[in-house]
């Protein structure tokens, strides 16, 4: 604290422009000027301001953590893996886009002149046709080859090098 305290007196000082006692000697011999006496007039508002403004952010008024895709250092990777179990009890968007991949079951693949398509049939047992990049709650279609579909699953695992993970869906029988 008192290392932080001389350091900001030094820095009010050179702002003011009163020479100091080592630098007077470099210059040629300036006057040396005592800074604690009261005809140097220091103005002593900023040290109060920066020590006012270090208090502030100690008490934690101004931080704010942006962690840009990354995980969040400061968050337990426990209540992160707790969450993704409650996933099933977030609201969703209707239909196809708010079912999961592991609540869809594939039925058929079909070829046609525009691209492979496949029928699925979700957990409100409606049928659905979906084709590559089909998004779902958790993910989205990756690729539709015969017998099997192949979905990219979004993951939220910080032991994973990939934030994703490819899951195969075969027909079922």
């Amino acid at each position: 604290m008192t290392d932080r305290f001389f350091v900001l007196w030094w820095v009010v000082l050179v702002a003011a422009g009163i020479p100091l006692a080592a630098g007077a000697q470099e210059t040629g011999g300036a006057e040396e000027v005592d800074v604690f006496s009261e005809e140097a007039q220091v103005d002593l508002s900023q040290i109060d301001q920066i020590l006012r403004g270090e208090q502030e952010v100690i008490q934690g008024d101004f931080f704010t953590y942006d962690p840009a895709g990354r995980r969040d250092p400061f968050r337990s990777l426990l209540e992160s893996q707790a969450q993704e179990d409650d996933i099933s009890d977030a609201p969703r968007p209707p239909g196809l886009p708010g079912m999961l991949i592991e609540e869809i079951e594939v039925q058929g693949i079909i070829e046609t002149p525009d691209g492979i398509l496949a029928f699925v049939r979700g957990k409100d047992n409606i049928s659905y046709i979906i084709r590559r990049g089909t998004a779902l709650y958790n993910g989205e279609v990756r690729e539709i080859l015969p017998g099997r579909v192949v979905f990219r699953q979004q993951v939220n695992d910080p032991k994973q090098v990939q934030p994703y993970q490819d899951v195969v869906r075969e027909i079922a029988d």
